[in-house]
């Protein structure tokens, strides 16, 4: 059933300011392609002003230069600094459940000295390790697995089949998707005298900090010694991995399908695209942009702008560049002819 609220009521819970009518009753928020009479739309951009108009919302979520185009007058209006992050937090009031703990299932298989928290919601299948320690309001789906000495914060959320091995530890507050596992070994071998790979055990650890999200799919091997971290913040997408020994600052975004060599430090508040790579052990510096399918074989400062197939460059250097390859056929064609001539 659909939730009635006052426009006021959600602008104060969303935090942004309201034009119209406060009593108006709003029952939910979509996209605009979707929104339905008396659900709450979101305006991304100056031409989506007609479409918001026609369209059946009861009231529009716009950005303080967006209220005020005549298009808009007398539409009932929550006005937002951060229109998308209205967006968002609307969704989240409408959409986010209460946390009603379902107890622990009775088939739980826990080891010995281990301790789970108050109003935690452990489905069936699940197997825990000994000496484990599991915070209040803890969400542990059907499949999960959580090795010895693993430590889980509270209101965490592990979806099925998440493995977490031995001695990891996951802050408050995490989301981690389905099939991702946390603390599986580096990939560090060498070879022996017959040229055989010898494996070189990795002792260390996983450590991931308060709020950290990672997709489905994803593997963030244990350190050889010491940590690999994931610090505050940090979001992860589907099909990402986090080498031995890698840090990730915090609130850095990771698009999917990333890999980092051992030993890699990445600063905060990054923006990693999609395909990337790194070499070993090297640091990217906090505020960095990495664009899709960079190879990034060496350091990059604080606050750079970086693109390329390979290796990583200043991002409007590698823009000029392109458009040199695709002149290539033509550029050698004049050479050609120039030298003719001569």
């Amino acid at each position: 059933m659909k939730r009635a609220v006052r426009l006021s009521e959600l602008a104060a819970a969303v935090g942004v300011e309201l034009r119209g009518d406060g009593l108006l009753e709003v029952t939910g928020v979509s996209s605009l392609d979707d929104i339905c009479a008396g659900e709450v739309g979101y305006v991304a951009a100056a031409p989506k002003i007609g479409v918001a108009v026609a369209s059946p919302a009861a009231a529009l979520i716009v950005s303080r230069k967006m209220a005020d185009h005549p298009e808009l007058t007398g539409k009932p209006l929550l006005v937002a600094t951060d229109p998308k992050l209205a967006f968002a937090r609307t969704i989240a009031f409408f959409h986010e459940p209460p946390y009603l703990p379902r107890g622990v299932s009775a088939d739980l298989v826990a080891g010995d000295n281990t301790v789970i928290g108050q109003d935690c919601s452990i489905h069936p299948r699940v197997t825990i390790g000994a000496a484990v320690r599991i915070g209040d309001r803890v969400t542990l789906h059907p499949g999960v697995v959580l090795g010895d000495h693993v430590e889980v914060g509270d209101e965490t959320i592990l979806y099925p089949n998440v493995t977490v091995y031995d001695g990891s530890i996951i802050g408050a507050r995490c989301r981690i998707h389905s099939g991702t596992v946390v603390g599986a070994d580096g990939f560090s071998f060498t070879p022996d005298e017959n040229g055989r790979q010898f494996k070189l055990l990795q002792v260390g650890r996983v450590v991931i900090e308060d709020e950290v999200e990672i997709g489905a799919n994803c593997c963030i091997d244990r350190a050889g010694f010491g940590e690999t971290r994931l610090r505050r913040g940090v979001k992860l997408d589907n099909l990402i991995q986090i080498g031995h020994n890698v840090e990730v600052g915090e609130n850095t975004v990771i698009a999917a399908l990333a890999g980092f060599s051992g030993g890699t430090k990445v600063g905060r508040s990054c923006i990693i695209a999609g395909q990337i790579g790194t070499n070993q052990h090297i640091t990217i510096g906090d505020g960095v942009i990495i664009t899709a399918r960079t190879g990034v074989t060496k350091s990059v400062e604080s606050g750079r702008l970086v693109g390329g197939m390979m290796p990583a460059m200043d991002y409007q250097q590698w823009r000029k560049s392109q458009v040199l390859y695709g002149r290539l056929p033509e550029l050698f064609e004049r050479l050609r002819k120039l030298e003719e001539k001569s």
